[in-house]
């Protein structure tokens, strides 16, 4: 990020429940209360996608981080989990109801990624915000 942008911003998610989805979305939208709401929409996207992804393929506790930078508007979103398995992306099929988490990261992102932590990984993706 570049040094104009804001510290992260992160919000720890338990694995005993169901994602707090809605407390995520909430969450985001206020951290990120002056980017235009079609990007806005995107980030909020993404980041359900997300931790949606970790709650179902990782099964551990999970760390959700946003970062805003102004210059250029750019939002990365990160979600840190423990499990070493790499997420997949898979292909969007007529009648699936699964398997469309990271193909819907790919499209609204600029770019996204894994880096590998100690034992677990972080999945990443930058959403330009700018018209």
């Amino acid at each position: 990020m570049s040094p104009d942008g804001d510290p992260p911003l992160s919000i720890d998610l338990p694995t005993e429940q169901l994602p707090p989805l809605v407390r995520v979305r909430q969450w985001a939208a206020t951290a990120l209360a002056d980017v235009g709401d079609d990007h806005l929409q995107a980030v909020l996207l993404v980041c359900t996608e997300l931790v949606t992804n970790a709650y179902e393929h990782a099964q551990t506790a999970c760390v959700l981080r946003i970062q805003h930078s102004r210059e250029p508007c750019r939002v990365r979103v990160e979600v840190e989990d423990a499990s070493p398995g790499e997420p997949v992306l898979g292909r969007s099929r007529f009648g699936d109801l699964r398997g469309r988490g990271l193909v819907i990261v790919d499209r609204l992102s600029d770019e996204w990624g894994v880096t590998r932590q100690d034992g677990g990984k972080t999945v990443w993706a930058l959403i330009s915000c700018t018209e």
